[in-house]
């Protein structure tokens, strides 16, 4: 008995469709990933091409560093900054160089102003400019006052906490 030839032709047309597979006519799978790198041949089962890392011979490791002088070290030996004369020394000093550095002015006291009604009472302005101010609190804390330039001022005081309060006129 004899197959008709359609369904063979049919059959035949199908596995070069690459919609359809069947694997036991077309040789291999189409759809298997390609490729012939280092992952490939490992996953491939094959050996590897690339030989093991071997180690290095000798020291690899870099020398240790010089030790790094202290600010007590540099004073005791009055060492100046690169390209910088030496200062000089003050006469009838005798205390380390950074005890002859001349004092950081002071910030000028602000003109007379009203005191800011905080939450914890009233504090009293002592320096500052026109871009910060600082102020006594009732309590013995300090803290500072930034104008925001909309009749409000923020009190940052010393504890972290921050409150807006009235700028006063």
């Amino acid at each position: 008995m004899r197959l008709p030839a359609f369904p063979l032709l049919v059959l035949l047309a199908l596995t070069g469709c690459t919609q359809v597979h069947f694997p036991f006519l077309a040789g291999h799978d189409p759809y298997a990933p390609a490729g012939t790198g280092e992952t490939m041949r490992r996953v491939n089962g094959q050996p590897p091409a690339a030989p093991p890392l071997a180690t290095a011979a000798g020291n690899v490791w870099p020398k240790p560093v010089k030790a790094v002088p202290t600010l007590e070290t540099l004073e005791q030996q009055q060492l100046s900054l690169p390209n910088q004369p030496a200062p000089p020394p003050v006469p009838g000093s005798t205390g380390t160089p950074a005890s002859r550095l001349p004092g950081i002015p002071s910030v000028p006291r602000v003109a007379p102003t009203p005191p800011f009604n905080t939450t914890g009472g009233a504090g009293i302005p002592t320096t500052g400019t026109s871009g910060y101010r600082t102020i006594h609190l009732p309590d013995g804390t300090s803290a500072i006052v930034v104008p925001n330039g909309n009749g409000t001022s923020t009190i940052i005081r010393s504890d972290g906490s921050v409150e807006t309060v009235p700028t006063p006129k």
